[in-house]
């Protein structure tokens, strides 16, 4: 798997992520995983670490926008949203602990459900839309019209302009504030070949699923670093 000295959790989606065999619908998602549902997710997170298509994402992936390490014109900053339940939370946890060498247990599994519970998130994969040596430059420039807060212990970078996002459904919109895994870097390729270093991370949007119901149509909502929107359609009742 390429990018190997990299945390696995923070690779970009189509060079660690990109396996795209989709399931049947799951009728309705699991705020709370049953013991056996844990188990059945962690028995398909070790099952993926062992095949050489990496982790399968199926249906969990909303969209993909940028699906290799090329950046063609006028490709968005974004690569790909994931929907992330419980129960593909605890399978990816799963997979990563394999790729770090610390294989999950079932103990540690049926904790890490615990704190899921009662969680939706969606997983934001994406990259900076400047060369890593013009990004100090280009955050000055836009902190000076847009005064975020930042964490003076992470580099600064791209990820800090990401606002909150919202999610609509069954006619109900709730908000859900941005939390950050990066900045990493790593070398994408221009359309002339060459390559550039620049920075990439995740950004992970979770709302309370205590308000949400298990099944219906909504509607993702979020701005990248620039401002662009990006809206997402689907149903919760396709993901388990």
């Amino acid at each position: 798997m390429p990018f190997p000295d990299r945390p696995a959790r923070a690779r970009r989606l189509g060079a660690a992520l990109w396996a795209l065999t989709l399931a049947g619908p799951a009728h309705a998602w699991i705020p709370s995983l049953s013991a056996a549902q844990v188990g059945q997710a962690r028995a398909e997170g070790d099952a993926m670490s062992v095949k050489e298509g990496g982790y399968v994402l199926g249906g969990y992936l909303l969209r993909a926008y940028n699906d290799d390490i090329i950046l063609r014109p006028g490709s968005p900053e974004i690569d790909g949203v994931v929907i992330s339940t419980p129960f593909e939370r605890v399978r990816y946890e799963t997979y990563l602990s394999h790729l770090e060498a610390k294989p999950m247990t079932g103990e540690q599994a049926a904790a890490l459900a615990r704190g899921l519970g009662g969680k939706l998130t969606f997983r934001v994969y994406s990259h900076s839309p400047y060369p890593v040596e013009e990004e100090e430059e280009q955050w000055q420039r836009a902190y000076r019209t847009d005064r975020v807060t930042f964490d003076e212990d992470r580099a600064k970078s791209y990820l800090d302009f990401y606002k909150p996002a919202t999610l609509t459904v069954a006619g109900r919109t709730h908000t859900a504030s941005p939390v950050l895994d990066g900045p990493y870097r790593d070398n994408f390729t221009l359309p002339s070949g060459e390559a550039e270093s620049r920075n990439l991370g995740v950004v992970f949007y979770t709302f309370d699923a205590r308000t949400l119901p298990t099944s219906g149509a909504f509607t993702l909502s979020f701005r990248d670093s620039r401002g662009q929107v990006y809206t997402l359609k689907g149903d919760l009742g396709q993901h388990r």
